[in-house]
């Protein structure tokens, strides 16, 4: 059932102007300023990070009296010894990881490379295999998760994986996702926990752990820590539930039973009470918002019509880029006393007429018991009119203080056709004019950014965005995304190169 379009009009009248005003002005400032900046490459030759990175997990630390960035990101670097490449396929040899992380101690403005968490020894684990995730303690803020996808002992055939580590279907040698901790606020990180669902069924080798894919965390000021994977084996999300920096992960109950779940999840907690929300796109391509409150999930309400998944983005020359999870949601501030619109969701469709991907929005209530359509909050056909393709979305919301309206941001991918095989990120604010209805203006961050996929397509499939903190009384934001900037002059079945991670910080 389609979600309702409606414009907000909010009971709360002065609330949501002070929230225009400083909106609108931020806006213009933008505006006026300028906002382009080639960003700092968080990887690459001089960074000690080499050998390809992509795909990205950002969160903020507090330890020994700095604030630090992390990012974490699949790495291949010194990989050649367990991850062997050829034009035409690559072998992986146990003791394989792409479980790296770099550090920033001055907002983002240069980058530490931090190294690669190894696969547990001596607990059946194999391989670690990308899709990252992390978050930090909202309890301790000295303890950073990340986790990766994982592939157990048990299911490495002699010899290494050659090609693909699907085997066909929901079968992959993947078979669950382990978790690695830091108590110095990310500059170091050990293998902390491994997870996987053996529930035996009909799939072949799933009593050695069923085929995890994406990967999302989040933190409660409770203490709590959280690890969602969509489980393709069942086509269910499986969370998992730490009640503290030192405490055991254990399976929550389905957020979505009896449903059909196909993307990565995405989680978030509101702060201001520690509920958890977890969200993911069904087979239907809707986006689906549960919340997990007092000990038991609530029902799962539709937060968005139906869009699209996996998309393959076709450029003028001819390349495909493979794409991810393409929907991002968060929790914080309302502009309305009712609180209708605290949780704020961008998701990608397809433009039938046009044949162009965009970036939609809709919004839901704090406690899920309403959501609508919010189409001025994106590229919708027929609101900014942009040519080419809108993708990748990522929201981000800082709630606000006293006297502080909330602050709530949007960036996406453009691929905006000059030139060819390029992108350029944009970010803007969902914000409303004074009369209630919504706005969103979005500016070029990096323009112009090359593309260098492997010759499936892949480039790194989603980027993250985080609040920084304030600057000169300016909330402060950071984008981490994949990055070929240093050129592309090879490309393989499995492989490319240059292939890194920039980061941009911009108010």
């Amino acid at each position: 059932m389609p979600i309702q379009h409606a414009f907000v009009f909010a009971p709360g009248r002065e609330r949501l102007l002070t929230s225009v005003v400083y909106c609108v002005f931020t806006l213009l400032l933008a505006a006026a300023t300028g906002c382009e900046k080639p960003g700092v490459p968080v990887t690459g030759e001089k960074t000690g990070a080499t050998d390809g990175q992509s795909e990205t997990s950002i969160t903020t630390a507090f330890a020994n009296k700095q604030h630090i960035v992390v990012v974490t990101y699949n790495d291949g670097t010194n990989s050649a010894q367990t991850i062997q490449y050829t034009d035409t396929t690559r072998k992986i040899l146990p003791g394989a990881s792409l479980m790296g992380w770099s550090y920033s101690l001055d907002e983002g403005q240069t980058w530490t490379y931090g190294g690669k968490v190894q696969p547990p020894a001596g607990t059946g684990w194999s391989v670690l295999w990308g899709d990252p995730a992390s978050t930090t303690s909202d309890a301790a803020y000295n303890y950073v998760f990340i986790a990766n996808l994982a592939i157990p002992t048990s299911k490495m055939p002699p010899g290494g994986i050659d090609g693909a580590v699907i085997v066909s279907g929901a079968d992959s040698y993947i078979g669950g996702a382990c978790i690695a901790r830091s108590t110095n606020g990310g500059i170091t990180f050990e293998a902390y926990q491994c997870v996987s669902n053996t529930t035996k069924n009909n799939v072949p080798n799933s009593e050695k752990g069923h085929f995890y894919d994406g990967g999302s965390m989040a933190s409660s000021t409770q203490g709590d820590i959280y690890a969602a994977f969509v489980d393709v084996t069942t086509s269910q999300i499986d969370v998992w539930r730490s009640p503290s920096v030192n405490g055991n992960f254990a399976q929550l109950a389905p957020p979505f039973p009896n449903m059909s779940m196909s993307s990565h999840p995405r989680l978030r907690v509101n702060h201001a009470d520690g509920t958890l929300y977890v969200a993911a796109q069904a087979s239907n391509s809707a986006v689906y918002i549960n919340r997990f409150a007092n000990g038991q999930w609530g029902a799962p309400v539709a937060a968005s019509n139906p869009g699209v998944i996996y998309p393959k983005i076709a450029f003028k020359s001819g390349l495909d880029v493979r794409t991810g999870p393409q929907f991002s949601f968060d929790i914080g501030g309302a502009s309305d006393e009712s609180g209708n619109d605290a949780i704020r969701v961008m998701y990608t469709d397809f433009d039938e007429e046009k044949k162009r991907f965009y970036v939609t929005g809709s919004y839901c209530s704090r406690t899920l018991s309403g959501c609508w359509a919010a189409p001025e909050w994106g590229t919708t056909p027929g609101n900014l009119n942009t040519p080419g393709d809108q993708f990748n979305p990522n929201v981000k919301a800082w709630a606000g203080f006293i006297g502080l309206p909330p602050i709530w941001k949007a960036s996406y991918l453009d691929r905006d056709g000059a030139p060819n095989d390029s992108v350029t990120l944009r970010q803007g604010n969902l914000a409303y004019f004074p009369d209630g209805g919504r706005i969103f203006l979005p500016f070029a961050v990096i323009p112009d950014k090359p593309v260098c996929p492997d010759n499936r397509g892949y480039w790194g499939d989603y980027n993250d965005m985080a609040h920084l903190g304030f600057k000169e009384d300016v909330a402060q934001f950071i984008v981490a995304l994949s990055d070929s900037s240093q050129g592309c002059d090879k490309r393989q079945t499995y492989d490319s190169h240059h292939l890194h991670v920039r980061s941009v910080v911009f108010p």
